[in-house]
C-alpha cells in the first residue's frame, strides 16, 4: 500500500472515530433532554389533575372520580392517569380501560416519593401526592414515548457522517499528495544520479522542515560516497605507481645483471640493490595492509589501558633499530605524582605504529636527521604528544593534503616515501578519537601535535 494511501484512510479513520464520538454524545444528549422534557410533562399533568380529581373527591364526598373522558369502552389508548389511595383502590382514571398496575409499584412509589418506569409499551411517572386534608394519595402518568424528532436527529447524523467522511477521504487524499510531493521530488532526483557523476547533489528547498534535513544529510552522503571513490581512484592510481616502480627497477636490474657474466662486487652490489627496493615495497604493503583493516573493521579493534610514557619509548626504541642514524631527544614535562594518570586507552601495536611514523617522517626531513619528542602532562588530567623536527615545513595549502593517501608535496620529492605513512596515521588517531593537529615553526620545522582525550 501506498504511503499517499495508508495515509488518506488514517486520517479518514482518525476524524471518522471523532465524528462518532461526538455523534453518539450529541445523540445521547439529546434522548436525555427529550425523555426529561417527556417526563417534565407527564409529571406537570399528574400533579395537576391529582390537584383537580381529589379536591373534587373530597369536597363531594364521593369514593370514585368518573372517568375524565368517556368515549365508550376501548383497550388502546396514548395517554392516562390514574390515582390510586392509600389502599391501593383506583380512585380516578383519566381513561375509561386503564391497565393495572402492581401493588409492589405503588408501594415503591410511596417509598420513593417520584419513580419512572416503563408499563408495558408506555413510560409512566409516578409520584406520591397528598391532599389538602392530609390524605395520601398514588399517581400515575402514563404516555407513549414518541421518538420521532431522536429518528430525524439520527437520519441527519447518518447523512453527515458519510458526507463529511468523503469529503475527508478527497481532502486527506488532497492533502497527503501535497505533503509527500517533496518526497516524490527527492526519489526522482535521486534516481537520475548516477555513477558516473558523482559530483551531482539533491535540490535544497528554504524550509527548514524534515525533508529538508534529509537532503542535507542525503547531499552530505553523496560528499562522503564522492569522497570515498575519489580515494578508491587516486588509490589504485598511486598504488599502481608505487608498485610499479620499485618493481621496473628491479627487473631492469636483475635483466642487465643477467646479460653477462660480471665480477662478484657487481652481482652482490645488485642483489642489495634489489634487496632494499624489495623491503621497500614490503614497507609499501605492510602499511597499506594496516592502512585498509583500520578503515575496514576499525570497530574491532581492541583497546586497552597502556602507559603513554613508555609506548613512546618503545616507539623510539623500535625506530632507532632500523635507523640508527636517527637522533630522538625525548622528554617528560609535568610528570605527575600519580600513576593511574600515565595510562591512556588505546591499541598498543595501532598508537606505536602511529608514533613510529610520525619520529620516522620527522627524521626523514631534517637535515640533521634528529626530531624533539615531548610528553606533557596538562592540568585537564589529560595528555599531549609534539614531535617536533626542522624540516622544510609545511605550504598552508597543503595542510589539509598532507593526511590523503600517496600525496607528497613537491619539496619532497628527494626524499624516498610512499605518503602512505601520514594517512595510515590519521586514520589511527580517528579511531582512538585523539586530537591530531600540525603547525609550522619558525624559522624552518613543523610540529605534530597528539592530545589525548580523557580516560
Amino acid at each position: 500500500m501506498q504511503i499517499r494511501t495508508r495515509l488518506t484512510i488514517q486520517f479518514m479513520l482518525i476524524v471518522a472515530s471523532i465524528m462518532l464520538v461526538a455523534m453518539f454524545y450529541i445523540h445521547f444528549e439529546f434522548k436525555n433532554h427529550l425523555q426529561n422534557e417527556f417526563f417534565g410533562n407527564l409529571r406537570s399533568k399528574a400533579v395537576i389533575t391529582a390537584g383537580l380529581a381529589v379536591g373534587r373527591l373530597e369536597r363531594e364526598g364521593l369514593t370514585e372520580v368518573p372517568s375524565t373522558v368517556n368515549t365508550g369502552t376501548f383497550t388502546t389508548f396514548t395517554e392516562n392517569i390514574s390515582i390510586f389511595d392509600s389502599n391501593g383502590r383506583r380512585v380516578h382514571s383519566f381513561n375509561p380501560s386503564p391497565t393495572d398496575f402492581a401493588p409492589a409499584t405503588l408501594k415503591e412509589i410511596r417509598q420513593m416519593g417520584e419513580c419512572r418506569f416503563p408499563h408495558g409499551e408506555y413510560s409512566a411517572f409516578g409520584t406520591r401526592y397528598t391532599s389538602a386534608s392530609g390524605k395520601n394519595y398514588v399517581v400515575i402518568a402514563e404516555a407513549v414515548f414518541h421518538a420521532e424528532e431522536l429518528r430525524n436527529l439520527a437520519r441527519i447524523q447518518v447523512f453527515v457522517f458519510f458526507a463529511f467522511c468523503a469529503v475527508v477521504a478527497i481532502g486527506g487524499w488532497f492533502f497527503a499528495g501535497q505533503a509527500l510531493s517533496p518526497v516524490s521530488q527527492i526519489m526522482n532526483q535521486v534516481d537520475a544520479l548516477l555513477p558516473s557523476d558523482m559530483s551531482r547533489r539533491l535540490k535544497t528547498s528554504k524550509n527548514q522542515d524534515e525533508l529538508a534535513r534529509l537532503v542535507v544529510t542525503f547531499n552530505r552522503l553523496l560528499d562522503r560516497l564522492q569522497s570515498a571513490f575519489n580515494a578508491q581512484k587516486l588509490f589504485l592510481s598511486n598504488i599502481s605507481h608505487e608498485l610499479k616502480n620499485p618493481l621496473t627497477v628491479i627487473i631492469s636490474q636483475l635483466e642487465i645483471v643477467l646479460q653477462k657474466d660480471r665480477p662478484e662486487a657487481e652481482y652482490r652490489q645488485t642483489l642489495q640493490s634489489v634487496l632494499d627496493d624489495t623491503r621497500e615495497l614490503n614497507q609499501v604493503s605492510d602499511k597499506l595492509m594496516q592502512l585498509a583493516k583500520i578503515n575496514a573493521s576499525g570497530e574491532e579493534v581492541n583497546f586497552e589501558k597502556i602507559r603513554i610514557d613508555e609506548a613512546v619509548w618503545q616507539a623510539k626504541s623500535t625506530l632507532l633499530k632500523s635507523h640508527p642514524d636517527y637522533k630522538i631527544n625525548f622528554e617528560i614535562v609535568n610528570l605527575p605524582e600519580e600513576e593511574e594518570l600515565l595510562y591512556v586507552k588505546a591499541n598498543d601495536h595501532l598508537l606505536r605504529t602511529a608514533l613510529t611514523n610520525l619520529m620516522d617522517n620527522g627524521c626523514k626531513f631534517s637535515p640533521d636527521k634528529k626530531v624533539k619528542v615531548r610528553l606533557s602532562f596538562l592540568p585537564a588530567g589529560n595528555c599531549a604528544i609534539e614531535i617536533q623536527d626542522q624540516g622544510p615545513g609545511i605550504p598552508e595549502d597543503e595542510m589539509s593534503l598532507v593526511f590523503e593517501p600517496f600525496y607528497r608535496s613537491p619539496k619532497t620529492d628527494k626524499v624516498k616515501g610512499s605518503g602512505i605513512g601520514l594517512s595510515l596515521v590519521d586514520s589511527i588517531m580517528k579511531l582512538h578519537r585523539i586530537d591530531l593537529k600540525v603547525s609550522n615553526l619558525q624559522p624552518n620545522g613543523s610540529v605534530f601535535r597528539l592530545e589525548f582525550p580523557n580516560t
